[in-house]
């Protein structure tokens, strides 16, 4: 493929000043042979975070509803032949600065389902769409974290369907020659993409009782990583019913809603308090493209700070539930070994990971209604129940509770089945929703950034 427009995403922070060698690599090596580069050092950028509300969907079709710098980088990727994101590897993850512009790619999807390789995906919105590369750089080989990169890069490389894509992984240490040689195999290798047990193979085991995190203050702090305002969210929903069931266990127990703020020394000092003072964190949110949300990376960064300046860390534990657009509950897998891995590098112990599929089903009303509409998520509620009593005692959230969360939401309905009225039902409440706002079916997969 003919590359003359590169364009390089980067995410490094205000800190990263040691991943500069491989960033001027990386570009020397997309310069070479004479293509046009573009660098958008994303921390210097004023961008909003994604929202979730869908109006780059449902109310103004392939744009993002934040008329901001966001808008003219999703223009120069798709007008782009190559775009290169870049990255220090972050708990096996992208960076918050690197995430946020990624949460945004949404605008530059369709927003139908379909199947593909026996996945539930969103087709793309653009016939042409450059080739896609990730390097991630590692400041300690970590050969775990390496592959969990890899995998989000391939994953996100399925929903975003470019015509190749290629993912590295390079050290901070490594020799200017090195990374040279590195960058240059990935401008043109071609890496396969991680469908069904590729990405299955990331789903974390449930935890150990050995490490149950003995000692560990009664306290649970629940953090709702869903970013929507004005209305509540299922995230809200699974973690606010998980907390209620631990109180009633005899618990204390306190929640906290991430919010921008948290990019502010008081915000983050605020949440670095309420996690010394847990003996167990509760960390409930969304997929957002493959992974966690933006503001839940700088969440774990926070954190792990904080707790690399304690001289000696308070035993803690980590409990992560992630609710999917997507009905397989695979796809929750690489955002699940993340979480893991903040835990592993942090020193908390890792409690386990509950996966939901088509966490939509959840809406927003509290699990225990008396009169909830919608049907009765007794799956759901059930593996809640015994993850709480699980946690109460001081182990991890049981097999089954991991099962059940897994399993279709809905009793007696095969898994095969719910994914195909998922792709059916979900297209038409959006076209619904889109015309309540104004736009016919047909102006919902309008292209604006075309050229």
């Amino acid at each position: 493929m003919d590359c003359n427009k590169i364009v390089i995403l980067d995410g490094s922070g205000v800190s990263d000043g040691d991943l500069t060698p491989a960033l001027t690599a990386l570009t020397e090596a997309a310069a070479r042979g004479g293509a046009q580069t573009e660098t958008f050092p994303l921390r210097e950028i004023k961008l909003a975070h994604c929202l979730g509300c869908f109006g780059c969907w449902l109310k103004t079709p392939g744009l993002c509803v934040e008329n901001d710098a966001g808008r003219d980088i999703a223009r120069a990727i798709i007008q782009s032949d190559a775009t290169v994101l870049f990255t220090p590897v972050t708990f096996g993850g992208y960076s918050p600065e690197l995430k946020r512009m990624v949460d945004r790619f949404i605008q530059l999807a369709s927003p139908f389902f379909a199947m593909d390789h026996g996945e539930v995906h969103h087709p793309p919105r653009y016939a042409r769409r450059p080739r896609l590369m990730m390097a991630g750089v590692q400041r300690k080989r970590n050969d775990w974290e390496a592959e969990i990169f890899r995998t989000l890069a391939g994953r996100n490389a399925i929903n975003f369907h470019p015509p190749s894509y290629a993912a590295e992984v390079v050290g901070a240490t490594d020799s200017a020659e090195t990374l040279r040689e590195r960058f240059a195999a990935l401008l043109t290798r071609e890496d396969a993409l991680p469908y069904g047990k590729a990405a299955e193979r990331m789903m974390p085991p449930p935890g150990a009782a050995a490490e149950a995190g003995a000692g560990a203050a009664k306290r649970a702090l629940l953090i709702v990583g869903s970013p929507k305002t004005g209305a509540t969210s299922a995230s809200s929903v699974l973690g606010t019913y998980l907390l209620d069931r631990m109180s009633a266990h005899g618990w204390e127990t306190e929640s906290t809603t991430l919010r921008p703020i948290l990019h502010r020394p008081e915000g983050q000092q605020a949440l670095a308090g309420a996690a010394r003072r847990a003996g167990v964190i509760l960390l409930v949110f969304p997929l957002y493209v493959d992974s966690l949300p933006h503001l839940v990376m700088k969440a774990l960064t926070v954190m792990a700070e904080a707790r690399s300046k304690d001289a000696a860390p308070a035993p803690q534990r980590l409990l992560a539930i992630v609710n999917s657009g997507f009905p397989e509950t695979h796809q929750d897998a690489v955002a699940l070994a993340i979480c893991r891995e903040f835990a592993a590098q942090t020193g908390m112990a890792w409690s386990g990971g509950l996966a939901l599929g088509g966490g939509g089903i959840v809406g927003d009303q509290p699990l225990s209604a008396a009169h909830r509409a919608g049907p009765r998520l007794v799956n759901i509620i059930r593996a809640l129940d015994v993850t709480a009593m699980a946690l109460a005692e001081g182990r991890p959230a049981p097999e089954d509770a991991c099962r059940l969360m897994a399993g279709s939401p809905i009793p007696f309905i095969p898994a095969a089945l719910w994914n195909r009225l998922y792709v059916a039902i979900g297209g038409r409440g959006l076209v619904k929703q889109a015309e309540l706002n104004g736009v016919p079916k047909h102006k919902m997969m309008a292209q604006p950034y075309a050229v």
